[in-house]
């Protein structure tokens, strides 16, 4: 499937809701939605923000991008499949007011905040084009993040190594959205370690989220310059795997984050689940649901999800896919050259000792 026969999938499921909620016309405003449709579209300019650099509009007759005259030539050239997409162009002096000029010739229009729920579901459940796109993703940041930890020398800071590995990253293709670093004792303080000056003497931890195409895969993976740091990781492990193994058995989020927290109480860490959130499913966004007991959304095939359990001074974390079959792929596999441990047939990264 191309990237315009994705796009028209898309474009056909909107066209469907509009008939099926009596809409004219929807906006789609918000960068995740933007990149959801367009196949990988990157409709945005900074990382920070929420909202696209241009609006697309969906009616029942025919797709619009309304953009300032800055933004809108990249747009069309670069990001937009779709050859049949109208332009409706505002000088950027007139910015603010692309949606009341879009309401003025359309009538009210509806936008994807106000049908969020609506995008969310559609975003997770992904076409084979998407789970494909995503295994390229997630092999490339793997192999990135890797490489970069790897190259660390001892007594480098975190914001040193934070360098490293974004370089890697961008290296291949892809944005790091976040990225964390914790050295030595300060992973057993803070479970998001925005990095410092703070050198890495006995070890480090490093956490990435990397985007490609508005899909986000997210990884972590530790090396010890000292035989004690991150000295429970194997027992944090065995946190993931009831993860995984509920994964697979499908049920709710809500069900894999009761299996997550009975594995802490095994593990003699019963109540860590309380100081960060595990995780949930993923796609255009880093986390498109989190995890918690209450929560009722049902686990599908053709979902993908990261886990990111964590302990003072360990964090294990990797985006998986459940596949048609029903079973756990693996989207950011370690490298051959990575150490690894086997967790009831499922391949995880072991602490790099590099000393």
């Amino acid at each position: 499937m191309t990237r315009s026969e994705e796009c028209a999938v898309k474009v056909d499921k909107i066209k469907r809701m509009l008939e099926e909620n009596a809409l004219d016309g929807i906006l789609i405003k918000k960068q995740a939605n933007f990149s959801w449709l367009t196949a990988g579209g990157r409709g945005f300019i900074g990382f920070a923000g929420e909202n696209a650099c241009g609006v697309l509009l969906v009616t029942k007759e025919d797709i619009y991008l309304a953009a300032n005259n800055i933004e809108a030539p990249r747009l069309m050239a670069e990001e937009l499949p779709l050859e049949s997409v109208r332009l409706v162009q505002t000088e950027w002096w007139h910015d603010g007011a692309i949606v009341n000029n879009l309401e003025k010739e359309f009538g009210l229009l509806s936008d994807d905040t106000a049908l969020d729920s609506w995008f969310k579901a559609e975003r997770v459940h992904l076409l084979p084009a998407e789970a494909a796109r995503y295994e390229d993703l997630g092999a490339s940041a793997a192999y990135a993040l890797e490489k970069g930890c790897r190259s660390v020398k001892q007594g480098m800071t975190e914001m040193e190594i934070a360098g490293l590995i974004s370089a890697g990253l961008w290296g291949m293709g892809l944005e790091p959205i976040t990225l964390l670093v914790a050295a030595d004792d300060r992973s057993r303080h803070y479970r998001h370690y925005v990095p410092t000056g703070k050198k890495a003497e006995e070890g480090f931890i490093a956490s990435i989220c990397a985007r490609k195409g508005g899909l986000v895969v997210s990884a972590t993976r530790i090396v010890a310059f000292h035989p004690d740091f991150a000295g429970e990781y194997k027992k944090l492990l065995e946190v993931e795997q009831a993860a995984f193994e509920a994964t697979e058995k499908s049920g709710t989020l809500g069900d894999v984050f009761d299996s997550i927290r009975s594995a802490y109480q095994k593990i003699g860490h019963g109540e860590e689940w309380r100081k960060h959130h595990q995780g949930g499913m993923t796609g255009y966004l880093a986390r498109e649901y989190r995890g918690d007991s209450s929560s009722r959304i049902p686990i599908a095939a053709s979902q993908a999800f990261a886990w990111n359990p964590s302990i003072p001074g360990a964090k294990c974390e990797d985006t998986i896919l459940k596949t048609e079959g029903g079973d756990i792929r693996i989207l950011t596999p370690c490298s051959k050259d990575w150490p690894t441990v086997d967790m009831n047939g499922w391949v995880r990264p072991d602490v790099l000792y590099a000393f």
